[in-house]
């Protein structure tokens, strides 16, 4: 057995070892589990993808096909699925995702050590790392909560390990979304933005990013106190880390979708979102509109009117 991942969780009223991996289990070339193991006729068994990588550069460097393991030249580059090795791989992770996911609820639902509470967190990201379902289970046992509760926690390293638990939990699933920015989760999530570690920043700014991915958090995410002021000086820094810079940027594009964001974002001195949504009306007043349509002139010139006026004033109250 190979002593890659191995894992344990200790108390005084349980022990569990996660399952060590196998050294069978893992590519000679990549040095990763496999995902689809084959067979050579040499007997060898590769990943997949790494394989056809390597006869592909033995042939492009004009080198005899050899087995990588063996070093035998081959008569034949015919891959033959090793079924058995990858159904055994995946009933080993099955067994470990559980193994791991009950060490995560066992040392966040009881005061553990830095350390412990840590490993915790590590194996959520492992496990949400791996699919989409599996970041569904995450919410179901009720971990995001637990995770959430962590980002008041008095060790840096544990809030943010937290906030980068968290932003894989959130990864494409839009419940698990809604589930993080219950409470006042958005408000302590904003703090980081300000008042966190240059790391922790880092973290909550790419939560933050991906929440506002989904529409209906738009509204919500704005509506904390200070959030879209932050944000906006965080876009235009020139001394911020320039991966949370990219990020605070991105949020906001993602937070134009609701109108309240376009307008809190002019008044803090960014203007193009507005400016895009003037043209647009402009743009859209001039095609004839549907007669029987709810709509008409007379209201959408109001609504650019509207527009307009918000535009002047705030570029009154900056020159001022």
């Amino acid at each position: 057995m190979a002593d890659v991942q191995d894992g344990h969780y200790d108390s005084s009223t349980d022990s569990l070892r996660v399952e060590p991996i196998y050294e069978s289990f893992l590519c000679p070339l990549t040095k990763q589990i496999m995902r689809d193991p084959v067979t050579l006729e040499s007997g060898a068994t590769f990943e997949r993808e790494a394989i056809l990588k390597w006869f592909k550069e033995s042939d492009s460097s004009g080198r005899s096909l050899v087995c990588p393991i063996t070093r035998k030249e081959l008569s034949s580059t015919e891959l033959n699925p090793s079924i058995a090795l990858r159904n055994t791989i995946d009933e080993w992770m099955h067994r470990n995702e559980a193994a791991k996911l009950d060490v995560a609820c066992k040392s966040l639902t009881s005061e553990n050590s830095e350390h412990d509470t840590l490993q915790a967190l590590e194996y959520v990201v492992e496990i949400c790392q791996r699919s989409r379902s599996s970041r569904h289970v995450v919410r179901k046992l009720g971990l995001i909560s637990l995770i959430s509760e962590l980002l008041k926690n008095s060790s840096t390293k544990v809030r943010q390990k937290a906030l980068e638990s968290l932003c894989f939990v959130a990864k494409d699933d839009n419940d698990n979304k809604d589930e993080i920015a219950a409470g006042d989760n958005i408000r302590t999530i904003v703090k980081f933005l300000s008042h966190g570690h240059v790391q922790e920043k880092e973290q909550a700014a790419s939560l933050l990013y991906e929440l506002s991915q989904y529409k209906p958090l738009s509204e919500k995410i704005g509506s904390v106190p200070g959030a879209i002021l932050i944000l906006v000086g965080l876009s235009s820094s020139k001394i911020e880390n320039l991966f949370t810079v990219d990020r605070a940027d991105k949020t906001l594009v993602n937070l134009e979708s609701c109108e309240k964001n376009v307008r809190q974002m002019a008044e803090n001195g960014r203007l193009q979102p507005l400016l895009r949504l003037l043209l647009e009306g402009i743009i859209y007043t001039s095609i004839p509109l549907d007669h029987n349509s709810n709509t008409g002139p007379a209201t959408e010139c109001k609504l650019l009117q509207n527009w307009l006026k918000l535009f002047v004033e705030i570029l009154v109250n900056s020159a001022a």
